[in-house]
């Protein structure tokens, strides 16, 4: 089953009232946050406060909508912790009785994709830098640019290097 917007706004609307804490969306799934339709995806990548009861909460929400455990993507921890000061580039997009989710900034956003960017993660920076831009959302160009230049300089491959030379030249 595809995570389409209704089934989007399910999960959360279970999930911040059986949930705890802060919880944080990133990858594919921030676009339809932000009502960006431009391409599906066919996972959520969340990161909770701890794994603990809570994580299986959220996999029992899931399966409660009618997805399969695997649709949550539990690894995003991962990425999201390697980035220094990640807990102030949060913004809230729901809040419940128990929980809070929160989506990355367009910064956070484009950090966390750069590591990977694909010719998609570089579509979804473009749609993001671009819908954050059309509302003033703050955009740390200067640490964008930094952080693209240390992938330039690690040798990526030509294609690769292509994608973040596109990045950088879009950025404010």
């Amino acid at each position: 089953m595809t995570m389409d917007g209704d089934l989007l706004e399910r999960f959360l609307d279970l999930a911040v009232d059986r949930l705890d804490g802060d919880w944080v969306i990133i990858g594919g799934r921030v676009l339809p946050l932000v009502d960006i339709q431009h391409r599906v995806t066919l996972d959520i990548d969340v990161v909770g406060p701890e794994w603990n009861q809570q994580t299986l909460e959220l996999l029992q929400i899931v399966v409660a909508i009618g997805l399969a455990p695997e649709a949550v993507n539990l690894a995003a921890a991962f990425f999201l912790h390697r980035i220094p000061g990640w807990g102030h580039h949060l913004i809230p997009v729901r809040k419940g009785l128990r929980a809070t989710f929160h989506r990355p900034d367009s910064t956070l956003y484009v950090l966390l994709k750069l590591a990977r960017l694909t010719a998609t993660d570089l579509q979804d920076c473009m749609q993001y830098l671009q819908w954050a831009g059309d509302r003033n959302e703050t955009i740390e160009a200067d640490v964008l640019r930094q952080a693209v230049d240390r992938e330039l300089g690690a040798g990526p491959g030509p294609e690769k290097r292509e994608r973040l030379e596109a990045l950088r030249a879009v950025l404010p």
